[in-house]
This record gives C-alpha cells, structure tokens and sequence, in this order.
C-alpha cells in the first residue's frame, strides 16, 4: 500500500546513477513488480474473447455506429454490433485476405478515420499474425507516400476519400497493388479510375464474403511477444517513426489500466458503460482505449466527426467514458460556455462565482455542490448526454482552465494521462484524489520512470527544489523499436530497455510527474534566458481570445513572437467592450480584423496581461503577433492529435516572422510597451513577496 498523498514510490536497492534519479513506480506497485499482462491473456485476440465473456457473452452489443442517412442531412439512427456479430466477421475478413494474396507476417495498410469498419479490420490483422499499419486520413501526402513505401504495402484498405488520395499517390507507391474500399457501396467512378491507375479493387464486403465461404484453415495464432502493429509518431519533427509494437505491449497497457481500477484510482468500468472513439485510431491511445473498454465489456460507440455533430450525437449517445485529447476539451469547453464568458454582467458574475464555489467543495473532498450543480451546471453537463462519470485527457498538457471546467460542468472524476507511441499509450496517470492540477501523476503499473540531467538546457536531477531532467521509461510497455531504423532505435533505447523520450519532466515533493515540455523544443534567447514554447501557448491558449497559438524565439534573438489564431465570436464581443467597434453593429470580416493594427495592439496587450497573471516571467511574454485568420490546420501544421508541427510552422511562417521581428526593430513603441511590462512584472512580484 502506499502512504498518503505519496504518488510513487522508490525502486528498491535501485543502483545509484550519476547525473540519474532513482527509478520510481506506481504507487500501489509491490516488490518492484511491474505488470507483464494478464492471467490467459497474452494477445489482443485473447484480451477480446476475455472481453466478451466478461460482458456476458456474443449476444451483448460491443460497438455502435450511425446507419446511413435516410435522407441528407438526417443521420440515420443508431446501430449496434454484438460481440458475436464482430467476432464472425473479423475472422471471416482474416481468412479473406487470403484472396488478397496476403500471408501471415504481411504488413496491411488502413487508411481511414475512425468508423465501424476500422476495428473489424485491425482485429482480422490481430487475429492471423498481420501486421497492421495506420495511416491517418489527414497525413500529409509526403508522409502517407514514405509510410506505404517504407512498409512495401501491397494492400491497402481505405475509405472513399482516401482511396482518392490514394490516386495522386500512384507513380510513387509502385508496390501498392489491391486498394479494399471499406464502405458499401463505393462510387462507381471512383473504382473505375483507380482501375486506371492499374489497381486492382476490391469491396470489403466481398473480402469477408470470400473468408466466410472458403472455411477455416489450421493457422498459428500470435504469441505474446509477436509483432501486432505499427504505429507511426506523428512527424512532429521530422518524417514520422514506425514504432513497433507487440501483442505484449497493448496487453500489459490494457493489465496497467485494470490494474489502476481495481486499486481505486481510477473510475471501476463495467459493461453499463459507453465510451466514444474520439482519439484517432491510427494514434496508440485511440487503439489502446477501444482495448481497454473491450476489456471490461464497455460498449464503444463511433460518432460523426464535425463539432456540430459530434455535440448533437453526445446528446443521443449519452456516454459515460470520454477519453480525448485536450483540444476537444477545449472545443466543447467553447461551445458550451461561450454565451456565459462572453457577459459581463450578472450571468458572467454568477458563474465565475459557481466555478470558485465548487471548486473550493473539490479541494475540500466534496465531490459537488448543492446549489450550483442543480441550477447551473448540469444544464451545461446536458450538452455530452449528462451521464459522464469519467475523463480522461492524453496526448498532451492539459490547461488549468480546461481541467476546473471538466471538474465543475460534468461533476465526475477527471484523470490526465501522459505517454508516447514508444510507451503503447500511458507512461503515467493521475489518480482520483489528486485534486491539483499540473501534473501527469504517478507511473503506469507496467513500467518504472526516471530522470537523467541534460546539463546543455540547464535541466539537472541536482536542480533545487526538484530534480529535473529527461523523462526515461522502461517496462513491459515500452515497444520493440523503429522500423527499419536500428541506429535510430539504439539513439533512444538502452540495451538493458530505458527508452528516452526526448521529454523534459520534474517530480514534485509528492512523487507525481510534471511534463515541462519537449527537449528538442526547448531554446535561448540572445538574453540567455531558457524558453519553455509549448507551456507558453498553453498559458496563451487558456485565454477565451485564442484558440490556437504558436510560440518562435532563437538564440539570435531578445524576445519572442506569436502566431496566434482567434475565436471568431469571443474575439468581437473583446472589441466591442474595448469600442473598437460598436455594439450591435455589423463587424468587419475576421480577415479585415486580423490585419488591422489597431485590433492587434489590443490582442497583444490582452495576451501580455493574460500571461502575467498567470505568472508568466517578463521575457516569456509576447512582443510581437501575427493573426492567423484561417487556423494552423488549414495549412497541415497540427498532427492527428492536434500537436504543433513546429519545424514546419516555422517554415511556413519565417518569412512573417521575419517581418514581425523588423517591426519590433523599427517600433520604440513597441521597446517602451515591453519596458513598462517588464516593470509592472518585476513590480507584481515585489507586491507578492
């Protein structure tokens, strides 16, 4: 057992490191023991069929999925798969792919977003010892076209509109020979021209059909340690990574997630629960959380995608388990609150007092409040089907706004999850009494963390008052490798299995983990000063003007600017308080309000105030912004999972970020506006102590 408040606990005769930290654990863990999987379950097939005995047998429905329209622009209704119904057809489809040509050990290509036919093909993979490879729908076509090369695929199933993609691709991806289209039926022209470009084209329905009627065969099932897919990073960098991820490692993640719930620390699932597939499924956490729910015979159900849609099937789905990733969060955060935020006036005072109300109830171990839960927030909780009882947020940081909002509107538990690709979803989790905010929590029950210095940033396990260094992981999650990459391979993971994550972490006076950001992203100033960019767009982006941001400074450089993108809506209500447009009057178009200098004056001193109160040091705020009209997405520069493609941000913008740094160069203005910040900062600071 653990003490109180104590989120981790120490390796025991763990050797001491020079420039190391001792490696910790979860805090429940005993004898140093990680979790290696469960009893009888060695592969994600079996992992299903534990599954579907715990949920009660094949009769009970395991996915749900929106039936076609009816008629356009009315969603037909909800549909559900049983346990049975799904195990059929994905071993049919297994058996099928014999058809194809395909053999066991083959790599088979899905290119497609989250629908019902994702699962059905990825388990036909699981099943028969494939090896599955997720292409993203929205990957850029450099990617995509190194992804399918880098793999030799010579099968790929698609949707309509990747299979399009597909099309463009065709002089550079030779190997490619049979494109499966996953929907029924597929648009006659479509096939007709990727005949053309010399595929051969295939229904998935007919796919299965082939592997129901031709029967079983005696085939070999995949073993533990058998490679189940791979997952490639989303390119954040560079050109994305395949890692190579076992049957051992989704099973032991799935064992950590069972293992958490039956400590306590997280929300227990059971087969009254509903989740929806949020997270991409080409992304490890969107994969591990479909695992993790069949696990306890949670149903998972695949909702539309446009925001609209999304909200109004939430209203019908009603689910109890999100997992998302923060910038959902946020949308939804938005959509609910942005008539309230928008007030100054009485509705606006009563709900910021609600929020500190109840949040005071949680801080105290109260887990509501009996007024505000009635009268303001369940209304608002109404908006995701208002039977939510667990959240929660990975893939990257969460804000501090965004978490009381969670806590305050749907009155249930809230869990952050930090971990990678390399790491098979979760490294660390938070736990159910952790009622702070700003830490990833304790270690998963499958591996050990540690710290090792990075003396060239500054970041040393000898830093006061907390070691600080890069996050390492090593434990039975932790993958195989990078595809086809060994010297990368041997560049971040040991002989003896710690993988080095390139994130730069600290562990506070209670054992729990912080994230302060990633150690390739992580800069100087001319000043000297160390930039920390993903924390500050975090701080930028908890303001209701902003909806995304991108933070650029170098070592050439004094100060840093902004690549900031606007809420449309919040954004006029802000200039209407300021009069820099009159009320009730028709505003310029967003574009026009971007470009205007008069509108980014007041941004940027909106941004700048923001930043200080949330303790933003003088040389961390902005100096300068560019207004993104349109959104870094439109351009390609967020993953699958909305991170930042910053070397590719910064490529796409150098030539306005060039010229931001001339203005602030040839504008006093601007040097006094900094010098009077600078001022009132040092003059806040001195007030507190």
């Amino acid at each position: 057992m653990y003490r109180k408040n104590v989120y981790s606990i120490p390796v025991v005769n763990a050797p001491d490191i020079e420039n190391e930290t001792i490696p910790v654990l979860n805090r429940n863990a005993a004898n140093n023991k990680l979790l290696f999987g469960a009893d009888n379950v060695s592969t994600v097939y079996e992992n299903f069929l534990h599954g579907m005995k715990t949920a009660g047998g094949p009769s009970v429905p395991i996915f749900g999925y929106r039936d076609k329209d009816i008629r356009p622009g009315t969603p037909g209704d909800i549909k559900w798969l049983t346990y049975g119904d799904f195990h059929d057809r994905f071993r049919h489809l297994a058996r099928g792919f014999k058809g194809l040509g395909l053999r066991p050990g083959d790599n088979v290509g899905l290119y497609a977003g989250n629908c019902m036919e994702w699962p059905l093909v990825e388990f036909a993979t699981y099943y028969r010892g494939f090896i599955s490879i997720a292409i993203h729908e929205t990957q850029s076509r450099a990617h995509t076209e190194y992804i399918v090369n880098l793999t030799e695929l010579t099968t790929v199933f698609a949707t309509a509109a990747c299979a399009k993609k597909l099309l463009d691709m065709r002089d550079h991806i030779p190997k490619v020979k049979n494109v499966v289209l996953m929907h029924q039926p597929p648009p006659q022209a479509l096939v007709d021209r990727l005949i053309e470009k010399g595929f051969s084209v295939f229904n998935m329905a007919d796919v299965e059909a082939y592997g129901r009627e031709s029967g079983d065969e005696r085939m070999r099932l995949p073993k533990y340690d058998d490679v189940a897919t791979i997952v490639f990073t989303s390119g954040t960098i560079d050109l994305p990574k395949g890692a190579i991820v076992t049957h051992g490692n989704i099973v032991s993640s799935v064992a950590g997630t069972n293992f958490i719930m039956e400590n306590k620390d997280l929300a227990q699932l059971s087969t009254k629960d509903c989740s929806v597939s949020i997270i991409p499924l080409s992304h490890i956490l969107g994969r591990l959380a479909m695992h993790a729910m069949l696990a306890v015979g949670c149903k998972t159900v695949f909702p539309r995608t446009q925001p609209e849609q999304l909200l109004e099937d939430m209203g019908e789905i009603k689910p109890t388990v999100i997992i998302g990733v923060p910038k959902f969060i946020n949308r939804v955060q938005d959509k609910t609150m942005n008539v309230i935020k928008g007030k100054n006036g009485l509705a606006g005072s009563i709900f910021r007092h609600a929020v500190k109300a109840k949040l005071r109830n949680i801080r105290h171990g109260q887990s509501g409040h009996w007024l505000w839960d009635h009268v303001l927030f369940k209304p608002l909780s109404e908006s995701l089907g208002g039977r939510v009882r667990l959240i929660i947020s990975g893939t990257s940081s969460i804000s501090h706004e965004a978490m009381a909002f969670l806590k305050c509107t749907f009155s249930c538990e809230v869990s952050e999850g930090y971990g990678l690709t390399e790491t098979c979803g979760p490294a660390s989790i938070t736990t159910h009494d952790d009622v702070a905010v700003g830490s990833v929590g304790t270690p998963y029950p499958t591996n050990m963390i540690k710290l090792a210095s990075v003396k060239e940033l500054g970041y040393t396990v000898a830093d006061k008052p907390y070691a600080r260094g890069e996050i390492m992981v090593r434990g039975a999650n932790v993958f195989r490798g990078y595809y086809r990459q060994p010297e990368l391979t041997a560049e971040v993971l040991s002989e003896d299995g710690w993988f080095r994550t390139g994130d730069l972490g600290m562990f506070d006076d209670q054992g729990r983990l912080k994230v302060i950001d990633r150690k390739c992203n992580i800069f100087k100033l001319s000043t000297g000063h160390v930039i920390e960019p993903e924390r500050i767009e975090y701080v930028y982006c908890d303001c209701d003007l902003v909806t995304q941001a991108f933070v650029y400074g170098d070592k050439e450089r004094g100060s840093l600017v902004g690549i900031i993108v606007l809420d449309v809506e919040f954004l006029r209500v802000f200039l209407s308080k300021k009069k820099i447009i009159k009320e009730g009057a028709e505003p310029p178009h967003h574009q026009m309000l971007c470009i205007d200098t008069i509108v980014r004056s007041a941004v940027l001193n909106e941004l700048n105030n923001h930043g200080i109160e949330r303790d933003l040091s003088y040389y961390e705020l902005l100096s300068n912004i560019y207004l993104e009209p349109y959104g870094l997405d439109v351009y390609g520069l967020l993953t699958p999972t909305l991170k930042i493609k910053r070397y590719e941000a910064m490529r796409h913008y150098q030539v306005t970020i060039n010229r931001l740094y001339e203005e602030i160069e040839s504008s006093t203005a601007d040097q006094s506006q900094m010098a009077s910040i600078t001022n009132w900062k040092m003059s806040k600071s001195s007030k507190k102590i």
